[in-house]
């Protein structure tokens, strides 16, 4: 019996692994749909964790990263900090590295 236990055990954890790997992996979008398709389920909207799971993904979808122009506009943020600086890692008037 210890040994089937232990063998069931292991196979949760991959299991959850491999869907906490999944998730990450995933587009927000893509999140968005099975969060959806959770919702759906019967007494699913009763879950807060649900619904909180949700409010982060949706909140995910406003930050930028480098491949949008959220990311420009921080990084002209920055050198409007230093107007005399070439990038964001010299200081004005300093010699080149």
């Amino acid at each position: 019996m210890n040994l089937l236990l232990q063998e069931v055990f292991a196979a949760v954890l991959v299991a959850a692994c491999a869907l906490f790997s999944a998730w990450r992996l995933m587009s927000l979008p893509l999140r968005l749909r099975c969060l959806d398709a959770l919702g759906a389920l019967p007494g699913a909207h009763r879950l807060r964790a649900l619904a909180a799971l949700k409010e982060r993904t949706l909140a995910q979808l406003g930050s930028g990263c480098a491949g949008c122009g959220g990311a420009a506009s921080h990084a002209a943020q920055s050198r409007a900090a230093t107007p005399g600086a070439i990038g964001r890692n010299q200081t004005p008037g300093a010699l080149r590295r």
